[in-house]
């Protein structure tokens, strides 16, 4: 086998193409995971999988995919989801935006398919959530469609069989690994052999320390030849990573605590967050002070720091200062916001919470457990005095009343 260059054209013969579809198909069947949406051809678990997959691991994503197929187990229940249950499903996965979009493609696919998923690429590419990558793996696992599916585990696999040089990400090696991957896709079970080879990428040809040893095509791989398997594929310069300091206030009265969705075109719409944002001043404390009033008219008095959470989303590198907040008097007598709930910490989980808000209940569940605290008690947490004064909470249902 040639190493291609990046402008080259890429050419397998054809027998040796057959060893590589024996041999990786045979090493497929003794060696697959039993995943839940592997059980069944029919599309809707497969597309859902697809979804849950994208940017997200196997091990996170099972739990998940069984929630989410017990709160939705039909196309037609996805399409007619309310959205509080749809991303309560989906809280903890991320990128929220493939939740709202498999629910506006089952919707489509009720309304103008009669629930039956497009059998053309060009169709399926219309779907909201749906590129090129998704609808090859739906069309080939669910209808044995011949179309190569090229996510990173199979450009990685590609990449090294081939020792082929380039960023991938860019139009000249994207079109060879496409080439390439349509030759060695067999026309008989197409979508077995693409998941074998995303298999073969997630649990064998890793991205560090692949273990060619146990890679039945090992014997094929001309950058194991080269010694370049773990300098492939080549990447290109990644974003910088910019620094963001944000602050939160867990707001406590009387037992509860004050969380708010987030509305509009903000990030993470309609998730459920504890009050706060990002702020560039030095005197985080005071900012965050600011913040509250400005956006929610309400006085608080900030106590220690409950926890410091540190994540990531996307290029940023977060350090979110959380802080343990009690009501100033004098208390307006209304809360003008209507997005906002002054919750139990054990009615939490009934709430979509943003990964944060999720981190923030989990320090004030060890608390309570440590005995610092009183859940559900109606109580004063000691060394936060209650307001006498009766505080109304405009919410998105009516009115919550905290006495």
């Amino acid at each position: 086998m040639s190493k291609p260059a990046a402008t080259e054209a890429v050419y397998l013969p054809p027998a040796e193409i057959r060893r590589l579809q024996t041999r990786l198909l045979a090493w497929y069947r003794q060696n697959h995971r039993q995943l839940p949406w592997r059980e069944s051809r029919d599309f809707y678990p497969v597309w859902v999988s697809e979804v849950m997959l994208q940017q997200t691991q196997v091990q996170t994503v099972v739990p998940y995919f069984l929630r989410f197929m017990k709160a939705f187990p039909t196309l037609e229940d996805l399409a007619g989801a309310d959205t509080q249950d749809l991303l309560r499903s989906w809280a903890g996965l991320g990128y929220y935006s493939r939740a709202r979009n498999l629910r506006k493609a089952a919707r489509m696919l009720v309304k103008e398919h009669g629930g039956e998923f497009p059998r053309s690429y060009r169709e399926a590419l219309r779907l909201p959530g749906i590129g090129r990558y998704t609808a090859a793996a739906i069309l080939s696992i669910a209808f044995d469609q011949p179309l190569p599916a090229l996510d990173g585990n199979v450009v990685r696999v590609l990449s090294r069989l081939l020792c082929m040089r380039g960023d991938p990400a860019k139009s000249p090696v994207q079109g060879m690994l496409a080439a390439a991957g349509q030759q060695l896709l067999p026309v008989h079970r197409p979508g077995d052999f693409n998941q074998a080879l995303m298999e073969l990428g997630a649990t064998v040809c890793l991205p560090r320390n692949p273990r060619c040893l146990l890679c039945p095509w090992s014997s094929h791989c001309e950058a194991l030849k080269s010694g370049l398997q773990e300098r492939l594929p080549e990447k290109g310069k990644r974003s910088e990573m910019i620094s963001s300091r944000q602050a939160a206030a867990v707001i406590r009265h009387r037992g509860r605590f004050l969380i708010r969705r987030r509305s509009g075109s903000r990030l993470l719409q309609d998730l459920w967050e504890f009050p706060g944002g990002e702020f560039s001043r030095s005197d985080l404390a005071d900012s965050l002070v600011k913040r509250i009033q400005g956006d929610l008219d309400l006085s608080v008095r900030l106590g220690s720091p409950l926890t410091t959470i540190k994540h990531a989303v996307t290029n940023r590198r977060i350090t979110l200062t959380v802080y343990e907040a009690s009501l100033k008097p004098p208390l307006p007598p209304t809360l003008s916001i209507p997005e906002a709930r002054w919750i139990w910490l054990s009615q939490a989980g009934r709430y979509p919470l943003t990964a944060a808000a999720s981190r923030i209940v989990q320090a004030l569940m060890a608390e309570y457990s440590r005995g610092r605290g009183r859940a559900n008690s109606g109580g004063t947490r000691p060394g936060l005095p209650a307001p006498s004064k009766t505080l109304t909470i405009a919410g998105a249902g009516g009115k919550t009343r905290v006495h």
